[in-house]
């Protein structure tokens, strides 16, 4: 339960720089919508020149195709019927036509092509022409696709790229935003962890401290245990040479501990008490036991014997066996004092 939680708490509904994306397709849609009207206009500028040229086509097409006064007529073809054979054929599908005569007062047209019967005068282009001395109007009028249509295509057209590319944008940037995101509370987490190891380590510090500070305690309590008893401390290896003795060696036998080291206890021992110290040593290693015999020891005058207790413990290890002797040895005051 300790462990859903704060894994919860770190994965917030709105990331803390959810507002990049947000900002990059409101930026993104406001430059659609100002481009896709740009555009827009461009194309209905286009569609509108275009209409014009078409028209100007159409009033040149009128003009360049003017059959003689003999051919139309009353007797040989309707004027209808020739403008209507003239532009059956060329006039374009988003454009109306209508032809009206200037000379007659009438409301129909000599031709109505494509205009439904009403012509926009907001759009509707007129160009007066005299063919065959006469006055007409020609009225063209576009079709509500051809100019409307084609700005709404453009803006339709810019509306979707743009849209598509803002979406695009955003989603990758809150695709990196996640990522930014999981890195974030990933170096969060490691800066937790290292806060933690600091703190571990500076408790494990604190303890070697202690630890050491108690150690230093024990061995001086010891030392000062062996100085108290008076007794001389020796270690020695499976094979009896000394690896350490206790300074208290200079008061019983008048040698230095450090002249000592390496040297067979053995030969410290009086001739007369070797023996038991062998046996002592073997029943040491035997047993596994303290060992307690009473022998001399040689001063360093190499006259004076001087008599003492001494006591042997082997050391074993499980892995190598037998690796040393630790002993101890007191001085017999009583008989040392006899024997002076």
């Amino acid at each position: 339960m300790e462990s859903s939680t704060p894994a919860r708490f770190r994965r917030p509904v709105l990331w803390p720089g959810i507002w990049i994306p947000l900002l990059l397709v409101a930026a993104g849609l406001l430059v659609t919508g100002i481009t896709a009207n740009i555009e827009a206009r461009r194309a209905m500028a286009l569609a509108e020149a275009r209409y014009h040229a078409q028209h100007q086509a159409l009033v040149n097409h009128l003009l360049a195709n003017v059959p003689d006064q003999s051919m139309v007529g009353d007797h040989n073809q309707p004027v209808s019927a020739w403008l209507q054979a003239l532009f059956s054929d060329t006039l374009p599908d988003s454009l109306g036509l209508r032809i009206d005569t200037l000379e007659r007062h009438t409301k129909m047209p000599l031709l109505e092509l494509g205009t439904n019967g009403s012509v926009d005068p907001t759009r509707a282009l007129r160009t007066e022409v005299s063919p065959m001395d006469q006055n007409w109007i020609l009225t063209t009028v576009p079709s509500p696709e051809g100019l409307e249509a084609v700005a709404q295509a453009s803006r339709r057209t810019v509306w979707i790229a743009g849209a598509a590319l803002s979406v695009f944008a955003a989603a990758l940037t809150l695709v990196l935003n996640r990522r930014l995101h999981r890195q974030t509370l990933h170096i969060r987490g490691l800066e937790q962890r290292e806060i933690g190891a600091d703190h571990q380590i500076a408790n494990f510090q604190v303890e070697k401290s202690i630890l050491r500070r108690a150690l230093n305690d024990s061995e001086q309590r010891s030392r000062d245990l062996v100085a108290l008893s008076g007794a001389v401390i020796w270690e020695l290896d499976e094979r009896g040479r000394i690896g350490f003795v206790s300074p208290q060696i200079a008061e019983l036998l008048d040698q230095a501990p450090a002249d000592l080291v390496n040297q067979p206890l053995e030969e410290l021992v009086a001739p007369a008490s070797r023996d038991n110290f062998r046996r002592a040593l073997a029943a040491a290693r035997s047993d596994s036991s303290i060992e307690r015999v009473d022998l001399s020891l040689v001063h360093r005058d190499q006259e004076t014997e001087i008599p003492v207790v001494l006591r042997v413990r082997a050391l074993k290890d499980p892995v190598h066996g037998l690796s040393g002797f630790r002993v101890s040895t007191l001085q017999r005051m009583a008989l040392y004092s006899s024997a002076l």
